[in-house]
Formats: C-alpha cells, sequence, structure tokens
C-alpha cells in the first residue's frame, strides 16, 4: 500500500464529497430532504469527520479493485459502487423502520451514486498519479 497517495486521496477525496454533499442536501436539493426525512443535518464537524472515514476507506479499498482502466473511468465505478453499498440497504431498512416513503431510498442512493461517483473520480486520479510512487 502507497501510504502517500492513501493519506492524499483520503484527504482529496474526503473535501469533495463533503462538499458535494452540502451543495446537493443545503442547496440544490434542500426542500426535497426538508420534505423527505425529519433528519437535521447540524453537526457539519461530525459530518466532515464521516467523510474522511468513508474516504479512507474507500481509499484503502480502491487498489484492491483496481482493474486496469483510466482513473476517470475506474474511479466512477468504484464510486457508485460504494454510494450504494454505503447508503441504499440502510435507508431502505430506516424508511422501513420508520414508515416512510420507499422513493426516498432510492432518491438518497442515487444522489449519494453521484456524490461517491465523484468521489471515487478524486480517488482513482490520486492513486493514478505517478509522481505519488515513491
Amino acid at each position: 500500500m502507497n501510504v502517500k497517495k492513501t493519506a492524499l486521496a483520503t484527504l482529496a477525496g474526503g473535501v469533495v464529497m463533503w462538499a458535494a454533499a452540502g451543495l446537493w442536501h443545503k442547496v440544490i436539493l434542500s426542500g426535497f430532504y426538508e420534505n423527505a426525512t425529519h433528519a437535521t443535518h447540524e453537526g457539519v464537524g461530525v459530518i466532515l469527520l464521516a467523510y474522511l472515514v468513508l474516504a479512507a476507506l474507500m481509499s484503502y479499498m480502491y487498489p484492491l479493485g483496481y482493474k486496469g482502466g483510466s482513473p476517470l473511468a475506474e474511479g466512477l465505478r468504484f464510486g457508485v459502487l460504494i454510494g450504494i453499498l454505503w447508503v441504499f440497504p440502510h435507508e431502505l431498512a430506516m424508511a422501513g423502520a420508520h414508515g416512510e416513503s420507499l422513493l426516498y431510498p432510492f432518491q438518497n442512493a442515487a444522489v449519494h451514486m453521484v456524490e461517491q461517483g465523484v468521489g471515487g473520480v478524486v480517488i482513482g486520479y490520486v492513486h493514478g498519479w505517478p509522481a505519488l510512487n515513491n
């Protein structure tokens, strides 16, 4: 494992996904989230920590599944898969537990496929950066 690449990919991917989450949840789709769920997102620091943990896991796992394609294609494929694996089962269970609409888990998973897809691309580019091979 290349520690420099993993650390830089964690930081870059985590910050990009956190910023994308803020953009999606607080600006672009703020009305959807206010109406779809009763949850509030007041712990910005905790949310950043969560995205850094997610990015660390993604940065560690990315080289294990790398298939030799371009950082864009491989990172996007990987990130979209992580977005589905990370969010969809949990949201589906929560919809059942709280009696919420089954539409919400699908919509939120789609948002996270984009969000983690972007993070995966960033992580893919950092892992593919030849200057960090030493």
